[in-house]
């Protein structure tokens, strides 16, 4: 990440815990604009909204890192340095299922279905984020179904994507070639324990197991578990808009790559 934006997020980062800790949302400002993903499909998914420990309901709540949506040119940004990576695994991305860890609103699941993924899967374990995200997919759908009609790519998205409302310590994963997206949805102590679930399914899978990971502050934790290693990274530029609507002031965030490889 650039050393502009790196200092930003750690002048925030105590801001961020003590919203997590005392329970409070902090939400984008009503008078603030929509995200123009949101404008141009008549969604939800803007907001920065903080994990609420008391309210989840569930162990793994107190871990979680909270939610604020991804930038579509960040997104589009990882898939195509991740697609770069897709020659040496004998995959082609028609192979692979989705799955977006921690999927809050599902505007990941939404601009995931623009490509031709076997399955889109989100995992979110808040109740409310996973009704807006289901409701989310809802109007995209239709919109991307009367806006496409007379075409060939008339499957509505509803009908590739689907959220699971659960804890991601115990949502089993497809045996084909899975790609996880990942955007710090946790803290250190649930990351740990994920990616060691990651590295314990990996000795029974079939297929790879790729991790897209934006804004990858627990890096060098993922280079630690048995077997994975980094195939891409890189620094993403937002555009314009995107860059013009995030709430941290940034206009790039850094992604990388990491494989688990199918068992020899």
């Amino acid at each position: 990440m650039g050393t502009a934006a790196s200092n930003l997020r750690l002048w925030l980062a105590p801001w961020r815990w003590w919203g997590a800790a005392l329970g409070k949302l902090s939400r984008v400002p009503p008078d603030r604009e929509k995200h123009p993903f949101d404008r141009a499909h008549g969604v939800d998914t803007d907001g920065l909204i903080y994990a609420d420990p008391e309210a989840e309901g569930h162990a793994s709540g107190r871990h979680n890192a909270g939610y604020y949506a991804t930038a579509p040119s960040l997104f589009h940004g990882a898939m195509a340095l991740w697609r770069g990576t897709l020659p040496e695994t004998g995959y082609a991305l028609e192979d692979y299922t989705l799955v977006d860890i921690g999927c809050g609103k599902g505007r990941v699941l939404m601009l995931a279905s623009e490509y031709a993924f076997t399955e889109i899967v989100g995992v979110e374990l808040n109740p409310d984020l996973a009704r807006v995200a289901r409701k989310n997919l809802s109007r995209f759908g239709q919109r991307r179904w009367l806006g496409l009609r007379g075409s060939k790519f008339r499957t509505r998205v509803t009908d590739r994507v689907r959220i699971i409302e659960g804890d991601a310590l115990t949502v089993p994963l497809p045996d084909g070639p899975v790609a996880l997206f990942y955007f710090n949805s946790f803290e250190r102590e649930m990351a740990e324990m994920w990616l060691a679930r990651l590295g314990e399914i990996t000795r029974e899978r079939t297929a790879p197991l790729d991790l897209i990971y934006i804004h990858p502050e627990f890096d060098a934790m993922v280079r630690q578990v048995p077997g994975m290693r980094v195939t891409a990274e890189e620094e993403i530029a937002f555009s314009e808009e995107d860059a013009e609507a995030d709430v941290f002031g940034v206009s790039s965030d850094r992604c990388a790559v990491y494989r688990l490889p199918k068992p020899a």
